[in-house]
Parts: structure tokens; C-alpha cells; sequence
């Protein structure tokens, strides 16, 4: 593989919040067909509607200078961050993007003053449940209103 050019920052321009839009919608698409089942219990038309209103910062990962993944994190309560939708494009793949937005996710949490993060999975995101596991979270009760039986709840301090 040739050296490609990575970064990882929080994403302030309008361009850059719009590729964290865009990256977001694709992974509802993913992650709705997945599931075969839509996301508007967690208010998907508000947050996208008033985008990023909800969220507190979103990271984002470019290759050779192309937005391919992101994540958000909002307060879930005044100590507890929530990591939010966290997704990498195709072309991102095999980098070990997840983790590295994982890990930055916690240290920008941290550094706001968080003292927990808080995220929700399904269990059939094997790759992601694995780096999450790999970083010390641990599994919760559910933490919120969820119609879907299935997903996995958990926790990491900061």
C-alpha cells in the first residue's frame, strides 16, 4: 500500500462540518439497512435538520486530504459524553480509522471535562464492538429509550 497522508481533527470549517454531514447520512443509509430498521427514535430528522446543533465537537478523518470517516460526541449529561456515529467511507477502510477517532474522541472528551463516555452498538458490528472492547469500555444498562432489543450498551472513564 502506498503512504497515504492521515489526519484526524475537529472539524470547524463549514466544508469540514458539511463532509461530517454527509459522512453521517451515509452510515444512517449503512446502518438502517443493517438493522432494517430506521433510526427516527433517536430524533435523525432534528439533528440532521439542525446540523450539528447536537453535538458538542465532531472529528474528522481525512486521507490525502479526502474526508473519509467521522464521529461526533454531545454531553449526554454534564460529566458523560456520548460517542455518536462513527463510521468509516469504504475508501477509509484498513487504516485503523475507528480506533484513532475512538481514541481521539476520548482525549478531546477528557480535555472538555468529561469523566465518562457513553455508546451504544449493535452487537453485529463485530469490528467496531471489538475496538471498543480493545479500548477498556465495558458493557451498561441501557442508558436510553431504545425500541431495538438487541443493542449493546457501554462505558469507558475518562
Amino acid at each position: 500500500m502506498a503512504n497515504v497522508n492521515l489526519s484526524i481533527g475537529l472539524a470547524e470549517t463549514a466544508e469540514d462540518i458539511d463532509a461530517v454531514k454527509s459522512i453521517f447520512l451515509q452510515y444512517l443509509d449503512f446502518i438502517e439497512d443493517f438493522l432494517c430498521q430506521p433510526l427516527d427514535f433517536q430524533g435523525t430528522e432534528k439533528e440532521f435538520s439542525t446540523f450539528p446543533a447536537v453535538y458538542d465537537f465532531l472529528l474528522l478523518a481525512k486521507l490525502d486530504s479526502e474526508p473519509v470517516a467521522a464521529c461526533g460526541v454531545k454531553a449526554f449529561k454534564p460529566e458523560i459524553a456520548e460517542l455518536k456515529r462513527l463510521f468509516a467511507l469504504p475508501g477509509g477502510r484498513g487504516h485503523g480509522l475507528g480506533e484513532k477517532l475512538t481514541i481521539a474522541s476520548l482525549e478531546e472528551s477528557r480535555s472538555r471535562g468529561f469523566k465518562e463516555m457513553y455508546l451504544d452498538t449493535d452487537p453485529g458490528l463485530t469490528h467496531a464492538v471489538a475496538i471498543y472492547e480493545k479500548l477498556g469500555f465495558t458493557d451498561i444498562p441501557r442508558y436510553y429509550e431504545n425500541p431495538m432489543g438487541c443493542s449493546r450498551y457501554m462505558k469507558i472513564s475518562l
